[in-house]
């Protein structure tokens, strides 16, 4: 898995790859710096009213749970890459993020999604439940060499950042 470097903002630790993307900031701060572009607000507000309101993402209507569903995934794929959004919270929206690529014509995000689950979760559909998933996700040992598993990931990881953000203004 990357390197992880602090936030100069908070100290929050996230992938040196996004960092240097992001002028060293994590996603909240990055956030919090373009408060003023009205999509970063409703980002900021699907995450309060996830997190903070009654009901959470299943309150949200269809249309703010894909915009929401969508960036986070491309923020925990950009932070720590795919294994920490299969292993965060996030992974629980893999069905939805799955069918919203298909549908935006996102083929190649789409082929990077499937590639990386059958890497970290194969022959098994993603659970919602994260902590049936984090049982089943593959671990790299402290101190041990790098398991192939994880190069895998890696160059995945490497390759979705490499590509140009089509996703964003679609949204």
């Amino acid at each position: 898995m990357e390197e992880k470097v602090a936030c100069v903002e908070c100290g929050s630790l996230v992938s040196a790859s996004f960092a240097r993307r992001m002028k060293g900031l994590c996603v909240v701060c990055k956030t919090k710096q373009k408060a003023k572009n009205p999509f970063s607000l409703l980002y900021a507000s699907l995450i309060q009213r996830v997190h903070h309101s009654p009901g959470g993402f299943a309150a949200l209507p269809p249309a703010e749970q894909l915009y929401y569903a969508l960036n986070l995934f491309q923020n925990e794929v950009n932070n720590g890459g795919f294994h920490q959004f299969f292993f965060n919270e996030s992974g629980a929206y893999y069905n939805l993020i799955e069918d919203a690529l298909i549908s935006l014509d996102e083929r190649q995000l789409l082929d990077l999604l499937h590639r990386a689950k059958e890497i970290v979760l194969p022959e098994v559909a993603v659970p919602v439940d994260k902590e049936t998933r984090r049982r089943l996700l593959p671990i790299k040992e402290p101190g041990a060499a790098k398991p192939e598993w994880a190069k895998k990931i890696d160059e995945l990881d490497r390759t979705f950042c490499s590509i140009p953000y089509r996703l964003t203004p679609k949204l």
